[in-house]
Order: C-alpha cells, then sequence, then structure tokens
C-alpha cells in the first residue's frame, strides 16, 4: 500500500508540475508574443507618422510645383489669343473686346492641334543635326524666321523628343518639323542628283 501510496503521490506531483508549467509557459509566451506585438505596432505607428508626413511634405511640394506650371499654361493660353470666358462673364456684352486670334509670329503647337483648321496647309520639314532646315525635297528653307521661327527649333521635346509642331497664321500653314540626326551635308553627298531640282 505503501508503494501504491508513493506511486499515486508521484503521478499527482507529475499532473501537478505539468500543470504549473504548462501554466507558466503559456503566460510567458503570451508575454512575449504580447511584447512583440507593441512592438510591432510602435514601429508601424511611427512609420505611418512618418508616411503621413511624408505624403504631406509630398504633397505640399506637388502643389508648389502645380502653381507654376498652371500659370505657365495661362500665360501660353493668353499669348495665343485666347479668350478668357470667366471674366467676359463679369462683363457687359458692349465692354467685351474682340482679341485677335492669330499671331504674327509663328508658335509651337500641340501635335493634336496639327492640320485641326481645314484652311491650313500642312508642311513637313527636316531638321538636321548641323541645324539646317529644309522641305522634304532636302530644299534648304532661307527664311526660318519668317516660317517657323527659330525658337521652335529649340522645342524639341516639348511634345515629342523627334518632332515639333508649329502653326504660321501668316501663310495659313501647320508645320511638321522633323529632327534628323544625321548631317544635311551627308544626306546631301549621298543623293546630289534629287537635290535643286
Amino acid at each position: 500500500m505503501n508503494k501504491t501510496k508513493n506511486f499515486m503521490m508521484f503521478v499527482l506531483g507529475v499532473a501537478v508540475g505539468s500543470v504549473v508549467t504548462w501554466w507558466y509557459v503559456e503566460k510567458k509566451y503570451e508575454q512575449i508574443a504580447q511584447d512583440e506585438i507593441d512592438s510591432v505596432k510602435e514601429v508601424f505607428s511611427k512609420r505611418e507618422a512618418e508616411f503621413t508626413e511624408d505624403t504631406e511634405v509630398q504633397i505640399k511640394a506637388d502643389n508648389a510645383k502645380e502653381k507654376p506650371s498652371v500659370m505657365k499654361y495661362a500665360a501660353w493660353l493668353r499669348k495665343r489669343g485666347y479668350t478668357n470666358y470667366s471674366d467676359v462673364a463679369d462683363e457687359k456684352p458692349e465692354e467685351v473686346k474682340k482679341e485677335p486670334m492669330s499671331l504674327d509670329k509663328p508658335y509651337v503647337i500641340t501635335p493634336e492641334e496639327f492640320g485641326d483648321l481645314d484652311d491650313y496647309e500642312t508642311i513637313s520639314l527636316t531638321y538636321y543635326a548641323d541645324q539646317i532646315l529644309t522641305d522634304d525635297n532636302d530644299v534648304i528653307v532661307d527664311d526660318i524666321e519668317d516660317v517657323v521661327g527659330f525658337d521652335s527649333l529649340n522645342s524639341f521635346g516639348e511634345y515629342e523628343d523627334d518632332s515639333v509642331f508649329v502653326r504660321n497664321d501668316k501663310l495659313k500653314c501647320d508645320y511638321e518639323i522633323l529632327f534628323d540626326q544625321r548631317k544635311y551635308s551627308d544626306v546631301i553627298k549621298r543623293r546630289p542628283h534629287e537635290v535643286g531640282d
């Protein structure tokens, strides 16, 4: 009986020890897990705060960038003679001033505007790397300023990398100027019989 009693006490001790150990380990790892969760929450809350601050700074920077471009666009519109209808609505009908829609100088237009006026002729020109402007037969354009304007030749990349579109209201022409990376002299050497017909 004594052996049975000792065995029962041993089994009871093992059971109680196991339960206590299980409870202790569970509490310990719950605490470790909770500490990890709290640490992750803290890191993410800091990142979220930084992200929010960075986002606000980025939004302010973007807004600052947008304002000059809007002003630049408005100046571009005024330069081309577009009417600001919000200002016109405030004026009385007899006070409305008519502004000319055309300019005396050629100006750069968007690719979408090219050829959209029915009474304007569309002409293709080539601008070579050695700064020579020619027509589609490789005949040099002598009066660049009056035809397309020197400023337009500095506008490659504004809308498209290898082309610029120019409107000349005096001549009623839309010009497509294509950039050729070759030199004009090299092109003429290869086909001298085609030039100057």
